[in-house]
């Protein structure tokens, strides 16, 4: 058993060691690719590097060996003192230039050069990294790419980390080494180009990832042309067109067409990329168009955009031809979540539903859309951008009036009591009256006071009850304090009203010979009402937008008991804008009265000084005026 797990032990490392040699082999390639480059660029600035030389040592330090090339082809060498180990070589007419690569290959060197000098150090095996460097700016979403013989594994971990986006290998393709240099591209573009250049194919799957695959082999004809300039060698009547297809992937397609039939596209990239089709009736017309990397369906849409045929799926077959055609129609039932079926169907465009049958189902909040399958799918795509939650609106509104009035009663009441005994009492002087407020009342009064209408800011949930407590005082009347609720762009209404009524007596006279009259009493109704009428609009930043409509209309004295009561009517419209939960204070309907009335004893009440006691009046000043707080909030 212990030499089994020795042995089992001794396979394990051995695989790692030749895991870690393999890997260090493919560093140096690329290392001495780049030095291969690097020296023959310097063939023609350093002519002493063409130069042939016949050389044979054995057991020569290499510091020696190297001076001795130098002097021998006028080259400028700079040595590393620290290459100390000999060598045995046979050189017969061979280029300098060939002699360095082969010592640098063989001793693992590195050269480099300053001007027309070249300098010749060792080179350690841990400094010969694969390069691989991923950098993506998030800003402009541009991707710089620099490898080289990277895994495309390990490449598409590092761009996945580096971008977000999904790039995967298919199977057996994590091991293929990659190069590639790229910079500033977008992620399409530069992974299109890794793909080209590395002899792969890339595709866009339905969620947006990108696949590299293995390229697909095309017969060696079409690498003659490119397939987006490829000649149709088919002429029809109009004359000559260009149609160009690659198939780069699964469901990924290039396409170049210049005045091609339509019919005739639908067959090429039908055929070319295996999807089986069914033409119900041959489409007419032409179409110009490139298009990379598109989806068949994709291809299908673009090329009927504007003509009479449609296409539909029935399982794997795409059936193609004329909308009106029974086997193209579509029935679609769309089941709203949010808006109700009413509301939604006078919005959506005429020109969608023109050749649709719609039929709406209150029960379910539903739509039912019958006709061509292109039509139904744009009128289905609609409805869903347009079925969205729609803002409630919960609206408190506080009506108050603030009344002042001054009475002055003047005159000497004279007459005849029925007791004797009864004594004598009545007011010598009108009493006085005060009531000394509070500095938040006189604030809220001044804010009463002012140009219609002011914006109080959020409040506290007991600002109701101290609005209250003035009532107590003398100042304020509370009318109402509901709560209404709405839908955004929806208008909401508070009414308070009372009815009074006035007699309209009417008379009939009924015969010519012994006329007789009845008469009719009817009791007519009068109305008089406070309303306030709300609609709030809900912008994208918790702003709520309010048209306000205010119409109050109050009653006066009638003329006679039986006489309609008198009617004045106040009204003011106001649109304001508000954060959500602030409070609005609307004023300015305002209402004065005056009025003075007098009774006395007949010409003695009107001679001068004498009426002030064969008289009595009364002088009655009044002013009113009606505040409304609204505080909207948004529930949902």
């Amino acid at each position: 058993m212990k030499k089994t797990l020795i042995i089992l032990f001794l396979l394990l490392n051995l695989s790692h060691l030749s895991i870690l040699n393999g890997q260090a082999d493919t560093s140096w390639t690329v290392r001495y690719d780049t030095i291969t480059r690097r020296i023959r660029n310097l063939e023609s600035a350093i002519p002493g590097l063409n130069k042939k030389i016949t050389n044979s040592v054995t057991d020569v330090p290499i510091n020696e060996f190297l001076r001795a090339i130098a002097i021998s082809s006028g080259i400028n060498l700079s040595i590393d003192p620290n290459l100390d180990f000999k060598v045995i070589n046979n050189f017969n007419d061979v280029k300098v230039s060939d002699v360095l690569l082969f010592l640098c290959d063989e001793y693992k060197l590195d050269i480099s050069s300053i001007g027309s000098i070249i300098i010749i150090k060792q080179l350690k095996k841990s400094i010969i990294p694969n390069t691989c460097v991923v950098s993506f700016d998030s800003a402009s979403k541009r991707l710089s790419i620099n490898v080289e013989d990277v895994d495309l594994g390990i490449l598409a971990k590092k761009i996945t980390d580096a971008t977000g986006i999904n790039v995967i290998p298919d199977n057996g393709l994590y091991d293929q080494k990659i190069k590639a240099y790229i910079k500033d591209m977008p992620v399409a573009g530069a992974l299109d180009k890794i793909a080209y250049s590395n002899n792969l194919d890339l595709v866009t799957t339905e969620d947006s990832a990108y696949l590299f695959e293995k390229a697909i082999k095309q017969p060696e004809n079409a690498t003659k042309t490119p397939p987006s300039v490829m000649t149709s060698s088919k002429q029809p009547k109009k004359g000559t067109y260009k149609l160009g297809i690659d198939i780069l992937g699964n469901d990924s397609i290039r396409i170049y067409a210049e005045r091609a039939p339509i019919s005739e596209i639908l067959k090429e990239v039908s055929v070319k990329s295996g999807q089986d089709y069914v033409i119900s009736s041959l489409p007419k017309g032409e179409a110009t168009l490139q298009l990379n990397g598109a989806k068949y369906e994709d291809i299908l849409r673009s090329i009927l955009s504007g003509t009479e045929d449609v296409f539909k799926k029935v399982g794997r077959v795409y059936i193609v031809g004329n909308k009106d055609s029974p086997d193209l129609m579509n029935q679609k039932f769309i089941q709203l979540q949010y808006r109700s079926v009413d509301s939604i169907l006078y919005i959506i465009p005429r020109d969608l539903i023109s050749d649709i049958e719609v039929k709406i189902f209150r029960e379910q909040n539903s739509i039912m859309l019958s006709g061509p399958v292109n039509k139904v799918a744009e009128t289905e795509k609609f409805i869903q951008q347009i079925d969205r939650l729609v803002p409630v609106v919960s609206i408190e509104v506080m009506i108050i009036d603030y009344n002042e009035s001054n009475t002055i009663s003047t005159g000497i009441t004279t007459g005849l009591g029925t007791d004797a005994t009864t004594p004598t009492s009545g007011k010598v002087f009108p009493s006085l009256d005060m009531t000394l407020n509070s500095n938040s009342i006189n604030d809220l009064i001044n804010r009463f006071n002012g140009f219609g209408w002011a914006k109080i800011g959020k409040v506290t949930p007991n600002f109701y009850a101290q609005i209250k407590a003035m009532e107590s005082q003398g100042i304020l009347n509370i009318r109402s304090t509901p709560i209404l609720s709405t839908l955004n762009g929806h208008e909401t209404k508070l009414s308070i009203g009372k009815t009074e009524y006035y007699l309209e007596e009417q008379y009939n006279i009924i015969g010519t010979q012994n006329p007789q009259s009845t008469k009719i009493d009817t009791y007519k109704p009068i109305d008089a009402e406070l309303s306030v009428v709300i609609t709030p609009i809900v912008s994208g930043d918790d702003q709520i937008t309010l048209e306000v409509e205010v119409n109050q209309a109050d009653f006066t004295e009638r003329i006679s008991t039986t006489a309609p009561p008198g009617k004045v009517t106040r009204t003011f419209k106001s649109q304001i804008r508000v954060k959500n939960e602030e409070m609005i204070l609307l004023g300015g309907l305002e209402e004065n009265r005056d009025s003075k009335t007098s009774s006395g004893t007949p010409i003695l009440s009107k001679i001068p000084i004498l009426k002030w006691i064969f008289s009595g009046r009364s002088d009655v000043k009044s002013k009113s005026k009606l505040n409304i707080f609204i505080k909207p909030t948004i529930i949902s």
